[in-house]
């Protein structure tokens, strides 16, 4: 499965160089992932089921200012026993790419404070 999402740059995603600030990135990742998985998400909340950032990854290429358009492409490149991980693309919807990478990712159970499976259905994610 795979997304592609248009950000909306605000004022306050700039550093005082007047480009988005690295930090930021992050979130505009945060904001593709979690589109893909939002029912899964929202289900696994309820039972207390976290997903833990465990690595980020960035290649940043070109700066991203506040006349930019920015799209985030999102896909699911691996997922393993205990751990998925989200492949990302920032771009500008015309071949100009802000930056590349991926974040990996495991499940917790807040209730028993242990890390868990990953269900395998969730194979489906990297095979369409």
């Amino acid at each position: 499965m795979q997304i592609t999402i248009e950000i909306q740059v605000r004022f306050s995603d700039l550093d005082c160089y007047g480009h988005v600030n690295n930090a930021v990135y992050l979130s505009y990742l945060e904001t593709a992932r979690v589109h893909i998985i939002r029912d899964l998400f929202l289900e696994d909340m309820k039972r207390n089921i976290q997903y833990l950032l465990v690595r980020a990854d960035l290649k940043y290429i070109l700066p991203i200012t506040l006349a930019d358009r920015v799209f985030v492409h999102c896909w699911f490149s691996e997922i393993g026993k205990v751990r998925f991980k989200a492949s990302y693309s920032l771009h500008n919807g015309e071949g100009k790419i802000f930056a590349e990478g991926y974040t990996e990712h495991a499940l917790f159970n807040a209730n028993t404070k242990r890390p868990i499976r990953i269900p395998k259905e969730w194979q489906k994610f990297v095979e369409s």
